[in-house]
């Protein structure tokens, strides 16, 4: 019997696409916060929550990656090193520090007493000094291992905070190794631009070994100065990224862009 070259032609390119949808295993992505650390030690019994806690502070969220490249945490923390705050009366205001020992807070010298304000205090604002620390863990043989690591530390003016909903992970290039997205924004000292930076960790595979590449795009806001305009800066890896990748990117800036740009 003869078969028809068409129907030949579909069920080779049916293989085909089967064949790849194969290869390409989707993720799977769990996102764990600190009130999630007993689920998360059940579900990944291998890792600790607080991991290397006493070097880099509390964990602030983890987000668990199931891969055919492997499984991987992405551990994001926060390591305090001040907290004081400013409370406000109608006639002036109070400084305190806090006391991480005693787990209270302290008058903070050369500031106004509460016994020299009238009235009760109309507003309470409170300044963090902090260290921020993030980290792509990978599972191996029952044990975990360090592939990559993030830091960028704060002072009385820069202030960093990751905006957690804007750090991921997925595969953006159906190549089955997952990419990690990095948000986070600092503060400025009212000249400066303020920047949004968004950073990209992606895996190569080289003759069975795995190496990780960063890769960044930064946002600056104007803050203050007149002459500065909202501009995007990227870097030399950010431009190498497939197409897919960077416009997984760009949404990020751009959303962001749309919530803080009047």
């Amino acid at each position: 019997m003869k078969l028809n070259p068409n129907y030949l032609f579909s069920i080779t390119l049916l293989f085909f696409v089967n064949a790849i949808s194969a290869q390409v295993k989707p993720l799977l992505v769990k996102r764990f916060y600190p009130k999630d650390s007993i689920k998360y030690s059940q579900a990944v019994p291998d890792a600790e929550f607080n991991y290397e806690s006493k070097l880099y502070g509390k964990t602030t969220m983890i987000i668990h990656c199931e891969s055919q490249y492997g499984h991987f945490e992405f551990v994001f923390k926060k390591k305090i090193n001040k907290l004081s705050r400013m409370i406000d009366y109608k006639d002036g205001a109070v400084g305190e520090v806090y006391n991480f020992k005693t787990k209270k807070w302290v008058h903070e010298e050369g500031s106004w007493n509460h016994r020299d304000m009238k009235g009760k205090p109309q507003d309470t604002i409170i300044f963090s000094e902090h260290n921020l620390y993030a980290f792509i863990l990978q599972q191996n043989h029952g044990g975990i291992l360090e592939k990559a690591k993030f830091q960028d530390f704060g002072n009385v003016v820069y202030w960093p905070e990751f905006d957690y909903q804007k750090c991921s992970i997925s595969d953006e290039d159906k190549d089955g190794a997952p990419e990690f997205y990095l948000s986070y924004m600092g503060e400025s000292d009212g000249l400066d631009a303020k920047p949004f930076k968004q950073i990209i960790y992606t895996i190569f595979d080289k003759s069975g070994h795995q190496s990780y590449t960063k890769s960044k795009a930064t946002a600056y806001y104007p803050d203050g100065n007149e002459d500065d305009v909202y501009n995007i800066q990227y870097d030399e890896n950010w431009k190498k990224l497939p197409k897919n990748i960077k416009l997984k990117s760009q949404k990020i800036l751009k959303d962001h862009q749309l919530k803080n740009v009047e």
